[in-house]
């Protein structure tokens, strides 16, 4: 078992940051949480788009479907923290508003 970890680096809306470190094997939510981050989340298995992040840089693996999210958001870099290993020192910015984005987006993809 790898002893690897990461560091993630939370950005938050109103511009606050975190530093966050996430061991082998433990989701970027879990890791927020036992930080002491305030993050937001409901489900926390992929399914309710309150942990929706968007990945600025660096690398993620979902590691169960990430329900809510549709290839065009994937695409567009869209995360759930829920389900979200980092495969590398990553940035993702966070805030109610990429949730909210996601119905635009398919609507957008749906038209074109």
């Amino acid at each position: 078992m790898s002893t690897k970890s990461y560091t993630v680096r939370l950005i938050h809306h109103e511009g606050n940051v975190d530093l966050v470190k996430v061991s082998f094997g433990q989701t970027i939510l879990e890791a927020a949480i036992s930080s002491g981050c305030m993050v937001s989340f409901e489900c926390n298995w992929g399914s309710c788009a309150a942990c929706t992040g968007h990945l600025i840089s660096g690398q993620i693996v979902h590691t169960s479907p990430p329900r809510v999210l549709r290839k065009e958001h994937l695409d567009l870099g869209y995360v759930l923290l829920c389900v979200a290993e980092p495969l590398s020192d990553c940035s993702i910015e966070l805030g109610a508003h990429f949730k909210e984005s996601l119905s635009n987006i398919t609507r957008k993809s749906k038209t074109s």
